[in-house]
């Protein structure tokens, strides 16, 4: 059974991040986010390592992105639901979106995964909302970003973590004061509340 974890999400109207990470709230608008995981427990397999050595090991393999151990595999979802009483239009791929994975946890390391990409421009992919329906976003695994694969984040400890998911994206009809582009998309940015996730060691 899926669990869900946090209420009602911010959208905000600019891509705004705080020194530390912490996203600000710039605009409410008519939508909810939640992050759903499809399992209470996630793996760890340290191979023999400690965590330092681990983290260490991730850390510098971060100079050479070709070196760095796959992404921990994930079971979640960004649920988004249009709480408004119109249709929407929101882009659900393509480079004018990006998600964000926020985890916070001692054994954290998070590391530029992929520095360089292909020049080509993949056009935004918009999907339908209806009112007061929902959609949902799988995401596979802790790597994200630009193409969702420009970083990744990793657990290198057991232990509770927690993780929110932010989403750069365009809806149509622009929200509130939210200056639209021409074809009709304002961009805002999505922040789901935070779950928590529970990371065990496996032999």
């Amino acid at each position: 059974m899926l669990r869900h974890a946090g209420l009602i999400a911010i959208l905000l109207a600019m891509p705004t991040f705080a020194a530390d990470g912490e996203v600000k709230q710039t605009e409410k608008l008519p939508f909810e986010a939640t992050l759903v995981s499809g399992q209470e427990k996630y793996e760890l397999k340290l191979d023999g390592k400690t965590p330092a050595d681990y983290a260490k090991m991730i850390k510098d393999a971060g100079k050479n992105p070709r070196a760095l151990p796959p992404a921990a595999v994930v079971d979640l979802k960004l649920v988004l639901k249009n709480t408004g009483k119109e249709d929407i239009q929101i882009w659900v791929k393509g480079d004018t979106t990006e998600m964000k994975l926020v985890l916070e946890g001692e054994g954290t390391v998070n590391v530029k995964a992929q520095l360089a990409f292909t020049r080509e421009f993949r056009l935004p992919v918009p999907m339908k909302i209806e009112a007061g329906k929902s959609i949902e976003l799988p995401i596979k695994s802790l790597s994200f970003g630009f193409r969702g694969t420009a970083e990744r984040a990793y657990w290198t400890q057991p232990g509770d973590y927690t993780l929110k998911a932010v989403f750069v994206t365009g809806v149509s009809p622009s929200p509130g004061e939210v200056k639209a582009d021409e074809s009709g998309f304002g961009k805002v940015q999505i922040v789901t509340p935070a779950i928590k996730l529970k990371v065990v060691e496996v032999k």
